[in-house]
């Protein structure tokens, strides 16, 4: 499990949970020794979205829905009965998501040992993977990518169902980042053809 940001490069990892564990396990409970539900995981302070003077709002992370939704981590709407600015609140979320899910294809197009099973001990699976991390975010300092090229190249798939309801404040913080994503200030001009 993994953030990732806009550069492709990996910010934090959690290697070593089986993958029989609930995603949202794994994170509460391991990632960096920190919990992002317990509100200890060191992020900036909140600050008004580019281009507004609205009330800050926090860094979140994109979370998918085996994500429980909390001050920091959001998730798309529940895909019944959406209106624009929803569709376009998911959609923009799942643009994002791509994000980490291409950092994880270039780590294995880079390096083919992740392409078929590993045939080791789960210690040493365990380094091989943290290695490789580390050498894709070095690499990714000295190999530049052509990142539209890959824009042009992904297709958008269609905004996923997502789940449970959340707590009425994070329901509005999200509902900020959805009016900002509608307003012009925060629209871009491919969201239209998409949603």
């Amino acid at each position: 499990m993994a953030i990732a940001d806009a550069e492709y490069t990996f910010v934090a990892v959690d290697i070593g949970a089986y993958g029989r564990n609930n995603d949202s396990m794994v994170f509460k409970n391991y990632l960096m020794g920190r919990s992002l539900y317990n509100r200890n995981f060191d992020f900036p302070p909140p600050q008004p979205l580019p281009g507004t003077e609205a009330p800050p709002l926090p860094l979140v992370l994109d979370g998918d829905e085996a994500f429980q939704m909390c001050g920091n981590l959001l998730k798309a709407y529940a895909s019944r009965g959406l209106d624009l600015k929803r569709r376009t609140f998911n959609y923009r979320l799942t643009r994002a998501r791509r994000m980490v899910e291409c950092t994880f294809g270039l780590l294995v197009a880079k390096w083919r040992v992740f392409t078929k099973r590993l045939h080791m001990k789960i210690e040493t699976v365990d380094d091989v993977v943290k290695s490789a991390v580390v050498l894709h975010n070095y690499l990714r300092t000295k190999e530049p990518l052509n990142l539209e090229q890959i824009a042009e190249e992904s297709q958008m798939p269609s905004v996923d169902i997502f789940g449970p309801r959340s707590s009425v404040a994070v329901a509005r913080m999200r509902d900020s980042f959805a009016d900002y994503f509608c307003s012009e200030a925060g629209r871009v001009e491919r969201q239209e053809r998409f949603v």
